[in-house]
């Protein structure tokens, strides 16, 4: 597709684009994929951030006090110019992450179908529930935060912002959404949605900005909740950055080390399709990739030669290619290669048997490309470097289990806990496990990367703090105040004797 050339128009605040005169750095929109293609240049501003968050705090009172239906209608406008901007939005996330275009489109599509979700929803703040007590009548109401912080990674740039943007604005917050610095220049095309759409001034802003960025809008006194998504490293520094902050909310949702356990009685070829599926699905760097899959014994050596197979047929491409469709495009950076081939070397030291290795590849554009890497894992160890870190890269590790017992042990051990997917074909199999292993999300013969925003959804351990969103986003995005009311006469001969009266 042909798109217009872009240029850098600043950030998105009080409803227009403000150049930075005086920047204090600057992020890059460049191609994983084609490192030979033009570079578009963002400066950034620290100053920017107390704009953005005070344009968000003005905008508060007017845009909570709007009526649902208003609010759902301002949405709905929203909704439009986004699809109409499909193919627009798609080719920019290929662009800026290396995915192939497919999958951006259908992220794009998921992202139209959580908008509806949460229009559908409504608000909680249109919720008022009653009920008489001893004391009376008792009435818990709720309402909008205030200003919402966002900030979310590059794996899918447009659907995770939006998973918590829109039932923040749903429930009658305002947001600043922090521009993930690896698609600034998809970033700026969600801004210009927003101005498109014609969304009350100071209601949606969006900033660029590095790490130092974040940092400041987390800690802006005026924001009073922070939604992060992203690396373990990066939320344990946000946690330390709000313990002086402690009253507010704090939304955090990490990666994982996800299991796929595939049991004797399974539909194999689900098992083995879903599997290459949720391993190697944006070339391994979601959250929700999995990472670790655990095979009977029965069924271990026959699905090792399989998977291998499929894994060496996986193709390796250049995401916005006109002639092919790749399954899987490049890493997102230089740096991602560099750790996801240290692994490789650390799995082998630890002991790992190396059935495929991961390595560079060559293809007709200059990009971050690699092949995935396969390890098995004989015996687990809670020393292992390789067995409990996130690797955001297509690897897998294979483990060869008996036992239900040994299963939970092993899933368990590195203590993330976001998703694990179970193939088997009997529910009670499914209910033994799931009662003994520790994740926000167990899911029954479907793959780790399902997620569904109509679930409540979030991780816990290391990989969330036990706040879900999906279809608990309305909990977290306004804050609760009961009340008790009382319309019966006063009755002063009611009083305690004690209580002091006034003279008769």
């Amino acid at each position: 597709m042909k798109l217009k050339n872009r240029e850098c128009k600043g950030d998105y605040i009080q409803g227009h684009f403000c150049k930075i005169d005086d920047p204090n750095g600057e992020i890059w929109s460049k191609n994983p994929g084609d490192l030979d293609a033009s570079v578009l240049t963002f400066p950034f501003s620290y100053e920017h951030i107390h704009d953005a968050v005070s344009a968000a705090k003005r905008s508060f009172t007017t845009w909570r006090r709007q009526t649902v239906r208003n609010r759902a209608e301002a949405l709905v406008k929203y909704r439009e110019v986004l699809k109409a901007k499909k193919e627009e939005l798609s080719y920019w996330a290929s662009f800026e992450t290396g995915k192939p275009l497919w999958e951006s489109r259908l992220e794009v599509d998921e992202t139209i179908s959580l908008i509806d979700y949460f229009i559908d929803m409504g608000s909680q703040t249109s919720i008022e529930q009653k009920q008489t007590t001893n004391d009376g009548l008792s009435v818990t109401r709720y309402f909008s935060r205030g200003v919402c912080s966002i900030i979310t990674p590059a794996s899918q740039p447009i659907l995770l912002p939006h998973s918590y943007l829109i039932p923040a604005l749903m429930n009658g917050n305002t947001a600043v959404v922090k521009i993930c610095s690896q698609t600034p220049t998809l970033g700026q095309t969600m801004a210009e949605i927003a101005h498109e759409s014609g969304m009350a001034a100071g209601v949606l802003n969006f900033i660029h900005g590095d790490s130092e960025s974040s940092r400041r809008l987390v800690i802006h006194p005026a924001v009073n909740a922070v939604f992060y998504h992203g690396p373990f490293e990066t939320a344990a520094k946000v946690k330390k950055q709000l313990l002086s902050d402690f009253w507010k909310l704090a939304v955090i949702e990490t990666g994982g080390k996800n299991a796929q356990v595939i049991w004797s009685d399974c539909d194999y070829l689900r098992a083995l399709y879903d599997a290459i599926y949720a391993c190697f699905l944006t070339s391994g760097q979601r959250c929700a990739s999995t990472s670790r899959i655990l095979v009977h014994d029965t069924l271990f050596d026959r699905f090792v030669k399989d998977f291998h197979l499929l894994a060496k047929k996986c193709s390796i491409g250049f995401g916005l290619s006109e002639s092919s469709s790749p399954f899987m495009g490049p890493l997102m950076s230089e740096r991602a290669v560099e750790d996801y081939l240290r692994f490789q070397g650390i799995a082998v030291r630890e002991g790992a048997q190396e059935i495929m290795r991961g390595k560079n590849l060559e293809r007709d554009k200059k990009g971050f490309y690699v092949s995935p890497s396969i390890h098995v894992v004989e015996k687990i160890d809670a020393k292992s470097i390789y067995q409990k870190s996130e690797i955001h890269g297509p690897n897998v590790a294979l483990f060869k289990v008996k036992d239900m017992d040994e299963t939970a042990e092993i899933i368990n051990q590195p203590q993330w806990g976001l998703v694990t997917s179970i193939y088997t074909g009997a529910r009670e199999n499914f209910y033994r496990l799931a009662d003994d292993i520790q994740t926000g999300i167990t899911h029954w013969n479907r793959p780790s990367t399902s997620l569904s925003f109509r679930l409540p959804l979030g991780g816990i351990n290391k990989s969330g703090n036990e706040h879900p969103m999906g279809s608990f986003s309305g909990i977290q995005c306004t804050q609760m105040m009961t009340c008790l009311e009382d319309q019966t006469p006063f009755e002063p001969a009611n009083l305690i004797k004690e209580l002091p009266r006034l003279d008769s």
